[in-house]
C-alpha cells in the first residue's frame, strides 16, 4: 500500500539540476574558486576542514544521485538535494569532539531561507548555534562558536518549490579543546532540551507511559477557547509543544489517554476544551492556534511550572472535527511543524497546501467520516509533505479515550511527532523500518497501511 513519495508532476523538470549546475560552475568560474583552493577564510586561518570525507546523513535525498555524502566529499560538481518538503537536514560526524567556528554553505539554486546550524555530542540532542530566517542561497560563510561531534544545518522553510540543495557542507575549526570551547563553568545547570530521551523499543512505547516523569498544570484565564490542561515533563529542559483538540460535542477526556503518553516521551501538551461543543472544525482551528500561542506564551512568562519549558517548536492532533481543524491548522498556520487528524472530519476533499509532516488516522468502520470520503481522501491530496496513513478496527471513536488498541496507536503518535517535531531518527524505523511491519502486515491490528517513506 505504500505510495510514491511525490508525482511525477511535483518532480523538477528534467533540466533543472543541469541548468542550475551550469550556472554555478559559471559564476564559481567567474569567480575563480576551485575546489583545489577554497581554504578558510582570514579570519579563521588557524581552522582546519573538519568535515571533508567525513560520514554525512540526511533526512532524505531527491534521489540516489544526489546522497548526503556529495555534500562533504570535496566535489563542487556534486551535490546533495533532499525531497521537496520541511523540515529537512543535513548531519555530518566529525569523528569526535570539535570546537567549531565557522561553516561555509555552498548552496545550489535551491537553499534554504530560514535554517540552523546545530551541534551534538550524541546526534540525538542539538544546540543551535546560527539561525536565520533570510538565508540568500549562493555561497554563505557563517562565523560561528560552539562544540560537538556532529554539525548539521537544519532547515525549516525553503526559499523555491523544491528541497534543499547544497555543493558543499564545510565545517571549519580546532579538535581537542579552544577556539571556541565554552566555559565548564559558563552556566549552572544543564542547557535547554538537555534531558535524554532513551533508545526506544517496541516495549517502552507500546507502555502507557514513557520514560520521563510529568506534571500537570490547569491554564489560567484560557484566551481564545474554553479550558486547557498542560501536562509537562519535570525533568531539567525544553520540548515540543502540543495542542489537542477534540471532536464534536467532545472534551478534553476524548484524548485524555494521549496527553501523557506524549508528554513522557518529552513534550508539552495541552489538552484543550471548546468554546461550545458544537463548534465547526474551522472555529477548533482557530481554537487551536490560540492555545498554541497561549502555551508559548506561558513558556516564555516566570512563575508557572511551564515557564522555559516548550522550545518554540509546535504540533497539533485534534479527533473528528479536531481533527479537521488540525489539517486547517497545518495548512495556515507555519508555526505548526508537524499533525496528526484522528478519524478526521471536514468537507472539503482537499489539502494539496499542507507541506508539514502529516500522519493521518482512520477507523476501519467509522461511518461519521469514512476513509473513503475524508481521511484517505485528505491523504490522498497531500503531495508536497511527508506522511503516514494507518486504519485501525473499530467505529469513529476508535482513537478516542477507552477505544481501540492503545498500545499500537501510541506507538506510532509518539513515533511521528518524535521523529518530525524532535527530528529524532531514532524513531525512523518505527515508522519505515522493520519494527513496523509486524504491526502493518497483521490485518487484525492495522486494516490500512500507506506512507511516504523513508523518513
Amino acid at each position: 500500500m505504500r505510495t510514491s513519495r511525490f508525482p511525477a508532476a511535483a518532480r523538477p523538470p528534467a533540466g533543472r539540476s543541469r541548468w542550475l549546475a551550469a550556472g554555478i560552475t559559471l559564476a564559481t568560474a567567474v569567480a575563480s574558486v576551485t575546489l583545489a583552493s577554497i581554504t578558510a577564510p582570514a579570519q579563521a586561518a588557524a581552522a582546519e576542514l573538519l568535515s571533508q570525507g567525513k560520514p554525512a546523513v540526511a533526512s532524505s535525498a531527491e534521489n540516489a544521485g544526489t546522497p548526503a555524502s556529495a555534500a562533504v566529499d570535496g566535489n563542487t560538481g556534486t551535490r546533495w538535494s533532499s525531497m521537496f518538503g520541511d523540515p529537512q537536514w543535513l548531519r555530518v560526524d566529525l569523528g569526535s569532539t570539535a570546537s567549531v567556528t565557522q561553516v561555509v554553505l555552498r548552496w545550489e539554486g535551491a537553499y534554504g531561507r530560514a535554517f540552523q546550524i546545530q551541534t551534538s555530542a550524541d546526534a540525538a540532542t542539538w544546540t543551535t548555534i546560527y539561525a536565520t530566517t533570510s538565508g540568500t542561497g549562493g555561497v554563505q560563510t557563517l562565523d560561528v562558536s560552539g562544540t560537538g561531534r556532529y554539525v548539521r544545518v537544519y532547515g525549516t522553510a525553503r526559499a523555491t518549490a523544491y528541497g534543499y540543495s547544497l555543493w558543499e557542507f564545510q565545517v571549519y575549526g580546532t579538535t581537542g579543546g579552544s577556539p571556541g570551547t565554552p566555559s565548564p563553568t559558563a552556566t549552572s545547570s544543564p542547557p535547554p532540551g538537555s534531558t535524554t530521551i532513551p533508545n526506544p523499543t517496541t516495549q517502552s512505547l507500546e507502555a502507557t507511559n514513557g520514560p520521563l516523569a510529568t506534571g500537570t498544570y490547569t491554564v489560567p484565564n484560557p484566551s481564545g477557547y474554553k479550558a486547557g490542561t498542560v501536562t509537562y515533563p519535570t525533568a531539567t529542559g525544553s520540548y515540543p509543544g502540543i495542542v489537542l483538540m477534540p471532536g464534536y460535542q467532545g472534551t478534553q477526556s476524548n484524548l485524555s489517554w494521549l496527553a501523557p503518553r506524549l508528554a513522557s516521551w518529552g513534550f508539552v501538551v495541552v489538552n484543550t476544551d471548546t468554546t461550545t461543543l458544537n463548534d465547526d472544525p474551522d472555529s477548533r482551528a482557530k481554537q487551536v492556534q490560540a492555545a498554541g500561542t497561549q502555551l508559548l506564551s506561558l513558556s516564555n512568562a516566570s512563575g508557572n511550572p511551564v515557564s522555559g519549558k516548550v522550545n518554540g517548536t509546535l504540533g497539533v492532533a485534534g479527533h473528528s472535527m479536531g481533527g479537521g481543524a488540525t489539517l486547517v491548522t497545518l495548512r495556515d498556520d507555519s508555526r505548526f511543524k508537524a499533525g496528526a487528524p484522528l478519524a478526521p472530519y471536514y468537507a472539503s476533499s482537499s489539502f494539496a497546501a499542507v507541506t508539514a509532516p502529516t500522519y493521518i488516522v482512520t477507523c476501519q468502520n467509522d461511518v461519521a467520516a469514512p476513509a473513503a470520503t475524508m481521511g484517505k481522501v485528505f491523504y490522498d491530496s497531500m503531495t508536497k509533505n511527508e506522511k503516514l496513513y494507518t486504519q485501525y478496527p473499530g467505529d469513529h471513536l476508535c482513537p478516542m479515550t477507552g477505544n481501540g488498541n492503545k498500545a499500537k496507536q501510541g506507538k506510532y503518535l509518539v513515533s511521528f511527532f518524535s521523529r518530525f517535531l524532535r527530528n529524532d531518527s531514532r524513531f525512523s524505523t518505527f515508522l519505515c523500518g522493520s519494527e513496523r511491519d509486524a504491526d502493518r502486515n497483521n490485518t487484525s491490528l492495522i486494516t490500512a497501511w500507506a506512507d511516504s517513506c523513508p523518513f
